[in-house]
C-alpha cells in the first residue's frame, strides 16, 4: 500500500502546471518577436503499451501513463511580422493554469493533512 499515491499524483500535475507557466510565460515575452511561434506544454493521460491483469474486481483496469509535450503551433492568427502570439490568450492561459496548480495543491495539502492526522492518530 502505497500512502503517498495521492500525494504522488498531485506532484506530477503540480510540476507540470509550474513547468507550463514558464512556457506561457515564454509566449508573453516574445509576443513582439518577429517569426516567434506559440507554444504550450499538453498533457495527457496514456493507455499502456502492454496490457495489465487485474485479480481483482475493484483494480484499476484502464491505468494510464502521464506524459507532457512541448507543442509549437505553426497556424493559427499571424501579423505582419509572422508572429501568433496572442497577449489576451496568452494571458487567459495564464489565469487558467495558475487556478490549475493552486487547485491541484489545495489537494496535495488536504492528502498530506490527512495523512499527518492517520499518523498521529486522529483520524476522523
Amino acid at each position: 500500500m502505497d500512502l503517498f499515491r495521492g500525494v504522488n499524483l498531485y506532484k506530477k500535475y503540480i510540476n507540470f502546471t509550474w513547468k507550463r507557466h514558464k512556457v506561457l510565460l515564454g509566449n508573453l515575452a516574445n509576443a513582439d518577436t518577429p517569426n516567434y511561434k506559440r507554444r504550450d506544454l499538453i498533457f495527457f493521460l496514456e493507455p499502456p503499451t502492454i496490457p495489465l491483469k487485474t485479480t481483482h474486481n475493484k483494480h484499476v483496469k484502464n491505468f494510464r501513463k502521464f506524459e507532457e509535450r512541448l507543442v509549437v503551433f505553426k497556424n493559427g492568427l499571424q501579423g505582419n511580422d509572422r508572429n501568433n502570439v496572442s497577449i489576451e490568450r496568452e494571458l487567459s492561459e495564464i489565469v487558467k493554469n495558475k487556478l490549475a496548480y493552486e487547485t491541484y495543491l489545495k489537494f496535495a495539502m488536504g492528502s498530506l493533512n490527512t495523512l499527518n492526522r492517520v499518523i498521529k492518530g486522529r483520524a476522523e
